[in-house]
């Protein structure tokens, strides 16, 4: 059943700004070797965005324990593993002198190479946007060829990275991350189909003060920070286009963390980021950037989050409450008239991370905004044509939940939906306006390092006033993956 689209008046930008920028810092993990073996994890894609915020709010004494529980609930570590990280003498009192390592081996920075080598194969129903990671169906009978039903193999969700820490400055630990996959695009020739060219994930630098933290570089945003499990949309976020919003975007960020009791902590961000709406598209290869609507804008985008992350019965609770605002300019010509109008993007999106039992953990998202093509809100028809009912930017609205299962230290299954409604008033006759997807999958981790999953997603793409276009598809998806 179609979902009407009802305007809230009081999801102004102003208003999102006041509400989500409850504090202009956020917080990061203590400047330790453990705060930065958290984050290498997330990076690696073995922690979540959720465990990383659960393992923020355990109080430092009991981190590496709290780490050590959460990697043998997920199968990277058995308890024949953790059994020699046991200290076999008790830690050394007050009165005890521990030496301090030298200072040139304190200078040394680390390097950690990482990453995923990922094999998919599928099988798609219907025909849809792309055929690895398909995000939404194309119309019913576009392709008479009969291209709609295929198969396919690649490798091109395979991620590598490199990490460094260790360094210290301004009484500060210094990290960073550069990251890659192959979903860049295809090479121009015969046999190009699998020659598949890297694609920038992340490059940022990071500084860790005990409860206050500094980051410039390309990251995730900030806004909307969480997202589906999945190894088949590892390239693409799980429901991307059906209610996730996401993008890594290059940021100027500050965080920061109070303590609010035993166990809990509120943690604030606020971040500039590059101010891209979504209309940047190009069908040939070029080394230039030219301006958009958000660049014409003249000012950065504003993400802001505050979140409550706190520990009850050894489980990791978390709630977030972001906002996104950018200010950009539309171009276009009516008649013989150059005309400019203003597009304010904006959103307000809240997550959570609701683990019930050390079996089932439920995760989510649900947002509201306009213009938010950047974060594949309305992908690819998020701000219409100067005179038409969008110029200003398309109102979006949805959100998507999953419920995971840990069924042992070895499996785990996981049901996710999401869906995505933008106000069909704004849009032009044809266009995507209603946007649904059903996602199951069952990992089995053969060993800390490898991994098999089988996903099946079946998604429901509606056409503005054209029903016979409306498309039914399903993918199956069979990956393995190698995690360094």
């Amino acid at each position: 059943m179609r979902t009407s689209y009802h305007r809230i008046s009081y999801w102004k930008p102003a208003v999102l700004l006041f509400a989500a920028s409850l504090g202009a810092w956020a917080a990061s993990p203590p400047a330790d070797p453990t705060s930065a073996l958290e984050h290498i994890l997330v990076a690696k894609g073995i922690l979540t965005s959720a465990d990383l915020a659960g393992l923020e709010s355990t109080p430092a004494s009991d981190r590496v324990a709290a780490l050590e529980r959460l990697l043998e609930q997920k199968g990277v570590l058995t308890a024949a593993d953790l059994l020699p990280l046991s200290p076999a003498d008790p830690p050394p009192s007050s009165q005890q002198k521990i030496e301090a390592p030298p200072a040139q081996a304190r200078s040394k920075a680390p390097l950690t190479f990482y990453g995923t080598l990922l094999l998919n194969s599928f099988f798609n129903t219907a025909g849809a946007n792309n055929q690895d990671i398909p995000l939404f169906a194309t119309k019913q009978g576009s392709d008479p060829s009969g291209g709609d039903k295929n198969f396919g193999m690649t490798a091109r969700q395979t991620r590598l990275g490199l990490s460094y820490t260790g360094l210290e400055a301004a009484n500060a630990q210094v990290s960073g991350v550069v990251e890659i996959d192959f979903f860049g695009g295809k090479a121009a020739l015969a046999n190009g189909i699998n020659m598949d060219l890297p694609r920038l994930r992340l490059a940022y630098g990071r500084m860790d003060w005990q409860n206050f933290s500094l980051e410039a570089g390309q990251d995730w945003t900030i806004f909307a920070p969480l997202n589906p499990t999945t190894f088949a949309e590892y390239a693409i976020p799980g429901l991307s286009t059906s209610g996730n919003l996401w993008i890594r975007t290059p940021q100027l960020r500050a965080e920061y963390r109070e303590s609010v009791g035993t166990g809990s902590h509120l943690i604030y961000q606020l971040a500039a980021s590059d101010p891209n709406v979504g209309d940047y598209q190009t069908a040939t290869f070029m080394t230039v950037r030219v301006p958009g609507i958000g660049e014409r804008g003249r000012m950065p985008a504003i993400d802001s989050r505050v979140a409550l992350a706190t520990k009850h019965n050894d489980r990791d609770y978390s709630i977030g409450l972001s906002g996104h605002y950018g200010h950009g300019k539309n171009f276009g010509t009516i008649g013989s008239t150059n005309v400019q109008t203003s597009v304010d993007s904006w959103g307000v999106a809240l997550d959570y991370s609701l683990p019930v039992t050390s079996f089932l953990t439920f995760t989510g998202e649900v947002f509201e905004g306009r213009a938010l093509g950047i974060f594949s809100g309305t992908f690819g028809e998020d701000v219409g044509a100067v005179g038409t009912p969008g110029q200003h930017g398309v109102e979006d609205r949805g959100g998507w939940a999953q419920a995971q299962f840990n069924l042992t230290k070895k499996w785990q299954a996981n049901l996710a939906y999401g869906l995505e409604a933008p106000n069909s008033h704004q849009l032009p006759v044809g266009n995507r306006n209603h946007n649904q997807t059903y996602m199951g999958n069952i990992m089995y981790k053969i060993s800390p390092a490898l991994t098999w999953a089988l996903e099946y997603r079946r998604f429901l793409t509606d056409f503005r006033n054209q029903l016979l276009a409306n498309e039914r598809g399903d993918h199956v998806d069979m990956a393995v993956a190698y995690m360094f």
